[in-house]
């Protein structure tokens, strides 16, 4: 019984430490999109023109393309790889 307190203890705490508040959403996104402009203004695009627009997009684009990439690869992970045992075990002693 006590261990299964513990297990729960330790998986309520891992579980609310990824719960993130909508002002820290919200000013993650605003971050990002100050990082987006800084790096179009890098390149040399002017503000208020639709290249700077058309960058921003690109930009945005490139980053969804990577999180697809991400879940993709994930999905395709074998989830207990640190564990992994092989099926076809040796089926006998070995002394």
């Amino acid at each position: 019984m006590r261990t299964l307190a513990i297990a729960l203890c330790i998986t309520g705490g891992l579980a609310l430490s990824a719960c993130t508040t909508p002002e820290q959403r919200a000013s993650a996104a605003a971050a990002q999109q100050n990082a987006d402009e800084a790096e179009c203004t890098t390149l040399g695009f002017q503000p208020q023109t639709e290249a700077f627009a058309d960058c921003l997009l690109r930009l945005r684009e490139i980053r969804s393309e990577n999180a697809k990439t991400r879940a993709l690869n994930n999905a395709r992970r074998d989830p207990f790889w640190p564990w992994y045992r092989s099926r076809y075990r040796y089926p006998y002693r070995y002394w």
